[in-house]
């Protein structure tokens, strides 16, 4: 059965009587609508700034303070 497979698939003629049996059935295609995609866009786009915002503000915290050290003995 393998071999009638790999036959059918990859284009070969079989012998008359070889390769009678038809392919098993291919596995669904799930096509996921543009508003869920675009929802899923959206929400990850937000979750990823909302990180990003929390990580910059650490940095320019320790930035600002080290830039106020600094800044007081000129």
């Amino acid at each position: 059965m393998s071999d009638c497979l790999i036959k059918a698939f990859s284009g070969c003629a079989c012998p008359p009587g070889e390769c009678a049996q038809k392919p098993t059935t291919p596995a669904p295609v799930i096509f996921i609508s543009w508003r869920i995609q675009a929802i899923a866009c959206l929400t990850f786009g937000f979750l990823a700034a909302i990180v990003s915002a929390a990580c910059m503000e650490t940095q320019f915290k320790s930035q600002d303070l080290r830039n106020q050290e600094h800044a007081s003995w000129k």
